[in-house]
């Protein structure tokens, strides 16, 4: 095979990986805000043409977003949006509970609160659309940081795997229907108490601290799916 024949076929591989990816950014961000309600259906001549998508790329986006959990195949019908119940949220948040207070106590002592601090974005700053994204990939940085400054591979192996999933419940409970400032005030403290007690090196702080704040983001989750939900732990 000549060179640059070589060549041409890896200019179009690199243009339809980046389609591609373009197309799950897109697609994905259409989820995680619920723009793509949870648990409606779509086909997918219908969501190229909503976001005007070619087809082999739209294709490669959902095949990702299924791996995520985002979107659920469906036989002979297209795809359906994942959709959020009350057991999901538990079972996020639960496991979110069992980690994250853990992390943030062996985090103390080894990450750059400095660093950190940077990262960290207010929600009652996000406006606009574009300014949630913004403020969600800032808060999932936040918590990654965290969690890698443990030094355990596994534990952000794990926290990664549902982090996708945990956007959308962060979004949902900061900016979903029946969001107020107050609720985004709690997360916005809650950021502050962690990295204070980083600042100090207060393991027990960081931990409490950790904990209240994954407590809270479970209680204003919950609350957006209305009366029935399973109880939050700490009374919420």
């Amino acid at each position: 095979m000549s060179t640059s024949r070589t060549r041409s076929r890896r200019r179009v591989a690199d243009a339809t990986g980046r389609q591609s990816d373009a197309a799950f950014a897109r697609i994905k961000s259409a989820i995680v805000a619920c723009r793509l309600a949870p648990g409606s259906t779509f086909s997918e001549v219908a969501l190229s043409a909503r976001f005007g998508l070619g087809r082999a790329a739209a294709r490669a986006a959902l095949t990702r977003l299924a791996q995520l959990g985002l979107i659920i195949p469906v036989a002979r019908h297209g795809h359906t949006v994942a959709p959020i119940t009350a057991q999901s949220v538990h079972e996020l948040f639960e496991l979110r509970l069992a980690l994250e207070p853990r992390a943030a106590r062996l985090a103390t002592g080894r990450i750059d609160a400095a660093s950190l601090r940077r990262l960290n974005r207010s929600p009652r700053d996000a406006h606009s659309p574009t300014d949630r994204q913004s403020f969600l990939a800032s808060n999932r940085a936040f918590h990654r940081a965290i969690a890698l400054a443990t030094g355990n591979s596994r534990l952000v192996a794990v926290l990664d795997a549902i982090a996708d999933e945990g956007e959308r419940f962060v979004h949902l409970g900061l900016f979903g229907a029946g969001a107020a400032d107050t609720d985004r005030a709690g997360a916005d403290h809650g950021h502050e108490a962690i990295l204070a007690a980083l600042e100090r090196g207060d393991a027990d702080a960081a931990e409490a601290a950790m904990r209240e704040h994954v407590e809270h983001a479970w209680a204003i989750a919950a609350a957006r799916l209305g009366p029935g939900a399973p109880p939050v732990p700490g009374g919420r």
